[in-house]
């Protein structure tokens, strides 16, 4: 009888034991279901939201610096090609005073008074006089 009296308090322990056991793993199993699974979850998408906002946000530094890279490139070339016509300008006007200088002493040299002679003062629309043959 005692036999069966160790043999049952033997078997009423693994059973306690195996019932705390499983009540155990059936709490651990709600816990980590419920608490440490969304935490996880939660956690993780914290960690890719953050990722994903410094990738974008190193996206839009690259395109704004690479549209500023444009924009400068464009703006020295519009001064280059800005300077370029201002140079030309200049020369063109530089040699229009020269054929002007070059007249006006040739008109000197002949003695007229006016640099103008009858066809240029005829094609402006005035009349040269008949007695100034030269000019005016």
């Amino acid at each position: 009888m005692i036999g069966d009296l160790r043999i049952g308090t033997i078997l009423a322990a693994l059973a306690i034991g195996g019932v705390a056991g499983s009540a155990g793993w059936l709490a651990r199993g709600v816990v980590v279901d419920n608490i440490e699974i969304p935490r996880v979850i939660e956690q993780q998408a914290e960690i890719c939201q953050q990722v994903s906002e410094r990738h974008a946000a190193a996206a839009i530094a690259a395109e704004q610096l690479r549209q500023f890279k444009i924009g400068e490139a464009a703006w020295d070339r519009f001064n280059q090609q800005s300077q370029a016509a201002a140079d030309d300008a200049q020369a063109k006007l530089d040699v229009l005073e020269l054929e002007l200088e070059r007249y006006a002493q040739r008109a000197r040299d002949t003695g007229r008074v006016c640099a103008l002679d009858d066809a240029a003062l005829e094609l402006i629309g005035v009349r040269a006089e008949p007695h100034s043959a030269g000019g005016r």
